[in-house]
């Protein structure tokens, strides 16, 4: 197998050639210009031929691609939500799009369904890939060193060619796209994002107002400090969202953002954060003051709350944060056993040179690169593949299992109640707006189901909807970022703040320079394997 590691050998070329891959990302979480023209328009995602696609021969001339009657097998790897073809939803999608095209058959790879690391799975596809036996579709846990050693298929003609996927969120698009900017090495089939979330019933207890959806940042301190005015006296504290990580774009703008990176520059960018800044001196200066409740001395911590582990699942705190997939865990466990009347929200408005998004994950699905040699097979993967992420009636088909799974007997093998987000799958990149009115936290489900708790008003908020579908995404397509990242903990830039006396503007500098000759390590031995 050959590899496709990079021939040169200066930082500054690398860095050029990753500048290509975000030079498209704006970072500003919005929907792009052609998403919002066909939306203005009144288009609906019945814009062409569902099934078309790059390979449309017809080889017997009787009007059927061949990739629909021809007996095709395809092999999917995939570790996520269980190891039991049976129980496992996104499996059970799978079945759906066998039916629909019963000349088809898909086979799940056993080794690649258990738990493991991301590592141990790319070193697994590796090693697959030189022994001829690389599955046709798989999780790609780490898209540039897939990339790098030939293992993904190019998408970008099954796109360019397939009329849906123009509603792709534009960050997922960019996400997609390879860090030289020559191909597209995958799709995602789940965008995962934190979000705000209320105490209502702290709020109401204390007569405090609950904000409206449309609420500002200047809203969010406005209610913390009315939170703040109780702390002295009583076992509450404000809480709040999760800026540490995502703060410079959502402050100020930086393009991505996350961890300080910047994606235009390439460059780790603190020192050009002063409003995150502003807002970590803030952080530290409550944590003296006795408003963050892990950093109350533990003797302190006893004495105000008792043996709490949980500040916010134990109701003691006005703000926090959810994961869409601890819907069916945490949030789940929250309603039903502690009854706590909680709701979700959107970002508030961003500060003026800020940008309001939330931040996430993209969780990718990728074709073998062996497919290249055979185009009618590729064609079929393709279509499973837009099936399982992007595509309308993949997309309706995977949410149709919950009716399909919801009111069966406790002791059934499956059941939605039991794991509404393994049915669910996080957030589609889609960005139509008549495919996510179907999507089931936007529905809701019946009153008298158990998953009635999770009809939240907020998911029927279409500018929240459309900021799930298009977060601002964890660079894990960026050689070196990630791996830089190991090295950065933004919660120690809070500790010398807090504990050293020192000031945001003193050490942003210093993390920028320890940062990016981290980042320009790693890119020198990157370069030279």
């Amino acid at each position: 197998m050959k590899k496709r590691m990079m021939a040169v050998t200066a930082v500054m070329v690398i860095a050029s050639m990753l500048s290509a891959a975000c030079s498209n990302d704006s970072g500003t979480g919005n929907s792009s210009n052609v998403e919002n023209a066909a939306v203005e328009n009144g288009e609906n995602s019945n814009t062409g031929d569902a099934e078309a696609g790059t390979n449309g021969t017809d080889e017997d001339g009787n009007g059927v691609a061949d990739w629909q009657e021809q007996p095709i097998e395809l092999t999917y790897a995939m570790r996520f939500y269980g190891e039991n073809d049976d129980t496992n939803p996104m499996f059970l999608n799978v079945r759906k799009f066998m039916e629909k095209y019963p000349n088809i058959t898909v086979v799940r790879d056993q080794q690649l369904a258990i738990e493991q690391s991301d590592n141990d799975e790319l070193e697994i596809l590796t090693a697959r890939a030189m022994e001829g036996t690389l599955p046709d579709i798989y999780y790609s846990p780490l898209a540039a060193e897939a990339y790098d050693r030939e293992l993904t298929l190019d998408l970008t003609p099954y796109l360019e060619a397939d009329p849906e996927s123009k509603w792709i969120s534009e960050n997922a698009r960019s996400f997609m796209k390879t860090y030289d900017g020559k191909e597209t090495y995958g799709i995602p089939f789940q965008s995962v994002s934190e979000f705000p979330a209320l105490n209502l019933g702290l709020l109401k207890e204390n007569n405090i107002a609950v904000p409206p959806y449309n609420w500002t940042y200047a809203d969010y301190e406005n209610l913390r400090l009315e939170v703040a005015k109780l702390t002295p006296n009583n076992p509450v504290f404000p809480g709040g969202i999760g800026f540490i990580d995502h703060g410079p774009h959502y402050f100020d703008g930086v393009p991505n953002g996350w961890k300080g990176f910047n994606s235009e520059t390439k460059r780790f960018d603190f020192a050009n954060s002063p409003k995150y800044g502003e807002w970590l001196d803030q952080f530290a200066k409550e944590d003296k003051q006795g408003l963050w409740f892990w950093d109350l001395p533990e003797d302190v911590r006893k004495k105000k709350v008792g043996d709490s582990t949980n500040p916010w699942g134990d109701g003691l705190e006005a703000v926090g944060n959810f994961w869409l997939y601890s819907l069916s865990s945490s949030v789940n466990e929250m309603i039903k056993t502690r009854n706590m009347d909680i709701d979700i929200y959107p970002m508030p408005a961003a500060p003026e040179g800020g940008v309001t998004a939330l931040h996430g994950y993209f969780d990718t699905l990728s074709l073998s690169s062996a497919l290249d040699e055979e185009p009618v097979k590729a064609e079929a993967a393709f279509q499973l593949l837009k099936w399982l992420t992007y595509g309308e009636e993949g997309l309706k088909s995977r949410w149709a299992l919950i009716d399909e799974y919801l009111g069966l007997p406790e002791d059934a093998p499956i059941r939605a109640e039991d794991s509404l987000m393994d049915f669910v799958q996080g957030w589609p990149i889609t960005t139509n707006p008549e495919v996510l009115k179907n999507h089931p936290l936007v529905k809701g489900f019946p009153e008298d189901s158990e998953l009635s708790i999770f009809n939240f008003k907020a998911f029927q908020n279409v500018d929240f909807q459309q900021s799930l579908s298009n977060p601002v995404p964890y660079p894990r397509q960026l050689p070196g970022v990630n791996k830089a990242y190991e090295t950065l903990n933004p919660w120690e830039i809070r500790d010398q703040i807090r504990d050293k006396g020192k000031k945001y503007t003193d050490v942003a500098a210093e993390w920028d320079a320890l940062m990016n000759k981290t980042l320009d390590d790693y890119l020198r031995e990157y370069n030279a394997q």
